[in-house]
């Protein structure tokens, strides 16, 4: 049957390539808004930390999944509304200035610690998928991938200096097609997976429910990272029109929660195959050479694609963000390398996992200084069921901020 699993994959992958790969669809200025927060979104990491999640909380990890998409929805909500309402006042000088400044020093760090999480898991996925079939055993852990992503990060900087990144960036942005028809890919071939053991009389949930406890919670407050990128629209005005950015955030959020809910929901079963015996993200690879030896594979061209451009994006953007904040006292040429010094130095003292929480936290200040722009604008047009609303989901980032756990 993993024959047919594995024609499935590829009809869906070809499929749904060429839909996205269309002169239709890439020249579509919705479809290039889009593509900005759901590259950043949409990165491997949901699909390597599903293992993760299913090894704290056990079969109620697509609810936990869906959780964590619902608190990225709400601060999503949050940063729409600073689009409309502070981005027009943002240049004034002032305290709101001065306090979105802290904010964008603290997205720079975070993103810093997000392109070390990047390219450690792509190196991780690497190492291990070439390690197996050679017979090569490695030892446990989560950062076999330090040396690769340490090299990249070399080559990434030292491009920028000689030659900017736009180039990377533009073929980066036209990876995400073929990301997101892998990760469907990969969704179709689990849930065919499902349809077989169900016809032949094997369908059974893994007797797998650890018990939740508040160490636990407070690991599963530590990927939140995995469900950010969402804010990138709120730095491309140059670019889109406020209303396009509102309208293509919304629509990268719900791509991006549909996929987070149905892979954990789709790959349980394999679970009863493969239970997660660990908390190792690179586990992911092995649950999914049972339902097809094409899909660890697949899973490989994913994450060197989502991580690399994930990465080259987050470095780009963040280029702005540095010379916005030194006030151009930094010449663009040499951010690249400094921010690729930034993020190496993550990745020598820190591994997946670790990276993970540290990114989540320091996201969540960001976040929750966000929500302070927004309960003061909101304060200004007497707006108090958004200055409620505001008030929890900043909350939320302040018990992220202080309570998040590595797994």
């Amino acid at each position: 049957m993993s024959l047919v699993i594995s024609i499935v994959v590829v009809v869906t992958l070809l499929g749904l390539s060429a839909v996205l790969y269309s002169s239709r669809v890439q020249n579509s200025e919705q479809y290039q808004a889009t593509v900005v927060p759901l590259a950043n979104i949409m990165d491997i990491g949901f699909v390597a930390m599903t293992p993760i999640i299913v090894f704290i909380i056990g079969l109620e990890s697509p609810i936990v999944m869906f959780g964590l998409c619902a608190l990225g929805f709400a601060m999503g909500w949050v940063m729409r509304y600073n689009i409309r309402a502070f981005e027009p006042v943002s240049g004034e000088k002032g305290t709101l200035h001065n306090v979105a400044r802290v904010g964008q020093a603290s997205l720079l760090v975070a993103s810093l610690v997000n392109v070390a999480y990047y390219l450690q898991l792509m190196g991780g996925v690497i190492v291990l998928l070439i390690a197996v079939p050679l017979g090569i055993n490695l030892d446990p852990g989560v950062s076999r991938g330090s040396g690769l992503a340490v090299l990249s990060l070399v080559a990434l900087g030292l491009i920028g200096f000689a030659r900017g990144l736009d180039q990377l960036n533009n073929l980066g942005n036209k990876t995400t097609a073929f990301n997101l028809a892998a990760v469907t890919a990969i969704i179709v071939g689990f849930l065919a997976y499902n349809v077989d053991v169900a016809l032949a009389g094997n369908w059974a949930l893994p007797d797998y429910n650890p018990p939740v406890t508040s160490e636990g919670l407070r690991q599963i407050l530590g990927l939140f990272a995995i469900v950010q990128g969402f804010e990138a629209s709120r730095y491309i005005g140059d670019q889109y029109s406020p209303d396009l950015r509102i309208k293509t955030m919304r629509l990268a959020q719900i791509i991006a929660t549909i996929a987070f809910v149905l892979f954990p929901l789709s790959a349980l079963l394999l679970f009863a195959v493969n239970s997660p015996g660990t908390a190792d993200p690179i586990a992911v690879v092995l649950i999914a050479g049972v339902a097809s030896p094409l899909l660890p594979w697949l899973i490989l061209f994913l994450a060197v694609g989502s991580q690399a451009s994930a990465a080259v994006n987050a470095i780009s953007s963040r280029s702005a963000v540095m010379i916005e904040l030194t006030e151009g006292g930094v010449e663009q040429r040499y951010t690249y390398p400094i921010l690729a010094i930034g993020a190496i130095a993550v990745v020598l003292v820190t591994d997946v996992l670790s990276a993970v929480a540290v990114a989540s936290r320091v996201f969540a200040a960001f976040f929750a200084v966000q929500c302070l722009i927004a309960l003061v604008m909101a304060s200004r047009e007497n707006q108090m069921v958004r200055f409620v609303g505001t008030g929890l989901v900043g909350l939320a980032m302040l018990i992220i901020a202080i309570f998040g756990l590595p797994t």
